[in-house]
């Protein structure tokens, strides 16, 4: 059974956690709701000063179809190009598996990985590996499945990046 990229309904959000976290980017390319988000931009917009943060400094890009991505957050709505938009970093949502026999599902308590557009991978798939370089390796886990689910199905999970 195959599933859409992302929730047909965008981002649905079923609770916060008592801690709900949703940040403002600026858009460089058309962002679907419910899609993840990728941090684009340049380096040193900032300095040590608040007073040197503008909003236009988180900018965002969808997530085509890297695995593991290190995502900023879940678009909560449709965000045009060049405009302003809400994205969750912490939350209870529902979620739909990356499609795919070789993902597999995840079981309750699993953490996982943005997979392509709005969709999530189990950490223990191994298609979501840390990726290693000069640095060492990257965690690219963003969250616990808080129900069972797989390729094709929607779990419900805690995104807490």
């Amino acid at each position: 059974m195959t599933t859409q990229p992302r929730n047909p309904y965008g981002a649905v959000q079923i609770a916060d956690g008592g801690t709900p976290r949703v940040i403002t980017v600026l858009a460089y390319e058309n962002i679907s709701g419910g899609y993840w988000v990728n941090g684009s931009g340049e380096v040193s917009l900032v300095s040590s000063g608040a007073d040197s943060y503008a909003a236009s400094d988180i900018r965002g890009t969808t997530v085509a179809t890297q695995i593991g991505s290190s995502v900023i957050g879940l678009a909560l709505t449709n965000i045009p190009s060049g405009t302003y938009g809400p994205c969750a970093m912490r939350g209870i949502y529902l979620m739909p598996g990356l499609s795919g026999v070789a993902i597999g599902s995840g079981e309750a308590g699993w953490k996982f990985c943005a997979g392509s557009a709005g969709t999530i991978v189990p950490a223990a798939s191994g298609l979501a590996s840390p990726v290693n370089d000069t640095a060492g390796a990257f965690d690219f886990t963003i969250g616990r499945m808080l129900t069972a689910g797989g390729h094709g199905s929607f779990s419900i999970v805690s995104l807490n990046i």
